[in-house]
């Protein structure tokens, strides 16, 4: 009986060593980082932006997760987005986003890398290829780094290259299509504010702290 006893004690010890050793490398392995942020128009709170970083080896998954309300006159308008970009050895492998107005999709991009290119669709029909283009830092990144250094930052949902003005004081400026700018602003290398300039409103988000 205490033969017994013995190794299934043994057993056990075995066992919770294996899935100790098993904890222990998948947390070497993998690791996640999530930020909030409060969206704010004119003062008032409108709803939040969350973006979640998983990384595992040589992949890196961004999800960035959007939720507002707003009025316009007498009516009520609700606009979601859902943005997820993969990097395999810090290149973009895939990226989607869409853009949701009143549970109804009104705008989406996606992207998926081949052997030597990329193969982009924007809604609603057009479909385009992506040669020789260098896709290491998309917008979903300034979420999580600082761009040092950095000049030109390509866009998911536009699918192209924006210019990066750095104004000091780890503030950015993003110039976006159709004359649309936002601004980018940092603490001690954290994202800490976004500031969206458009010609009918302005919006800020603010870190949850």
């Amino acid at each position: 009986m205490i033969h017994t006893l013995n190794r299934l004690w043994g057993f056990i010890n075995l066992k919770s060593l294996l899935v100790l050793l098993c904890c222990l490398f998948w947390s070497i392995q993998s690791y996640g980082q999530k930020h909030h942020f409060k969206v704010h128009k004119g003062g008032k709170e409108i709803g939040e932006v969350t973006a979640t970083l998983k990384k595992s080896l040589n992949t890196q998954i961004y999800k960035i997760q959007s939720d507002v309300s707003f009025r316009i006159l007498w009516k009520h308008y609700r606009r979601k987005t859902n943005s997820t970009v993969t990097y395999r050895d810090e290149f973009v492998e895939t990226s989607y986003l869409g853009i949701y107005m009143n549970n109804e999709m009104v705008d989406s991009s996606t992207v998926e890398q081949d052997i030597n290119e990329y193969h982009a669709f924007k809604f609603p029909d057009d479909h385009f290829v992506l040669n020789q283009v260098d896709l290491r830092f998309t917008t979903a990144k300034l979420y999580f780094q600082e761009p040092l250094g950095i000049k030109r930052v390509y866009s998911e949902r536009f699918l192209k290259y924006c210019p990066l003005e750095a104004q000091g004081d780890s503030r950015y400026k993003l110039h976006l299509p159709d004359n649309k700018v936002n601004y980018y602003i940092y603490k001690d290398e954290q994202l800490a504010a976004v500031l969206v300039e458009r010609t009918w409103f302005n919006l800020e988000f603010r870190k949850v702290k």
